[in-house]
């Protein structure tokens, strides 16, 4: 009798109301069946049909339940992780104009997550999301222009790249923008670190007062950190000649690890000339001032 009413109750309640739906080909429901199973809203929690209610959504033709589906199966939540299905659900997407699909896929290639490393496959998959309007992709497109990643080097492509990202409102997009422009010496950077430093860029903002230096590590640690992105190429130009000023600043100022950041410069000739012995001298004031990747190396 208890069995017989729970199967009733079951039978008539939203979810299976939705699950018949989405058999249908309902997207809109397999996207709401998804969503409940994800979250455990109405449903017990369960990854597992969360997934399966996504990729039949993207079967009846949604390409964002695709890309649902596409990380879930990626990251292994609920399901075996799958890359190879994954880059087949972010391939679908892509195919039907998803920015999303496309921005997933190329990152899977230009990582090496789960397919061989490939920037030539990810270059034109940054470039079809940033034309679609995904300003992430479009930074990427800049990255891989400037540093002739993946394609041909073109510091006059990877300006127009930033310049899309920034329009799309990406602000560390306006921050390489301004990068390029300085090194061209172009008085248009400033102003443009302005309006990244506005909207919380805090790269933007340390560009802006590099002039007045820094002193003691706390301090130096903004410029610090800026000096670390320049070589890193976070959220700022991938420039180690642009990083050498923050460096040195901070580096003087008492942070141990912008001195570091030096001495690898130099070591490597990396933005600047290589010389061991300015190495040796950098190496040495980073460990004085604590930083003990530093005082590893040095013994």
């Amino acid at each position: 009798m208890v069995a017989a009413a729970l199967a009733l109750l079951l039978a008539t309640s939203p979810a299976a109301s939705l699950r018949k739906a989405c058999d249908k080909s309902d997207t809109r429901a397999c996207a709401e069946l998804s969503r409940r199973y994800r979250a455990g809203d109405g449903v017990p929690r369960d990854p597992a049909k969360a997934v399966a209610a996504a990729r039949t959504g993207c079967e009846a033709g949604e390409p964002a339940l695709c890309v649902e589906a596409g990380r879930a199966v990626l990251r292994g939540e609920g399901v075996k992780p799958d890359a190879e299905l994954a880059q087949e659900l972010f391939g679908a997407a892509c195919t039907e104009r998803s920015q999303a699909g496309c921005l997933d896929l190329a990152l899977m290639f230009q990582n090496g997550t789960g397919v061989p490393q490939d920037p030539n496959a990810a270059v034109p998959l940054f470039d079809k999301a940033c034309h679609g309007g995904d300003a992430a992709a479009c930074s990427l497109l800049g990255d891989a222009r400037y540093g002739g990643i993946g394609t041909a080097r073109d510091p006059k492509a990877a300006e127009a790249s930033f310049a899309r990202a920034c329009d799309l409102q990406l602000y560390s997009g306006c921050t390489k923008l301004a990068d390029l422009w300085r090194l061209a010496k172009d008085g248009r950077a400033a102003e443009l670190y302005r309006r990244a430093c506005a909207s919380e860029e805090t790269d933007a903002c340390t560009i802006l007062i590099l002039d007045q230096g820094c002193a003691g590590r706390e301090g130096c640690l903004d410029m610090a950190d800026l000096c670390s992105d320049y070589l890193a190429g976070y959220d700022v130009l991938a420039e180690p000649r642009l990083a050498v000023d923050p460096c040195e600043k901070a580096c003087a100022g008492g942070a141990g690890e912008a001195c570091d950041n030096l001495a690898d410069m130099y070591q490597e000739g990396y933005g600047v000339p290589a010389d061991g012995k300015q190495a040796a001298t950098f190496r040495k004031r980073a460990c004085e001032l604590g930083d003990r990747d530093a005082c590893d190396i040095r013994q």
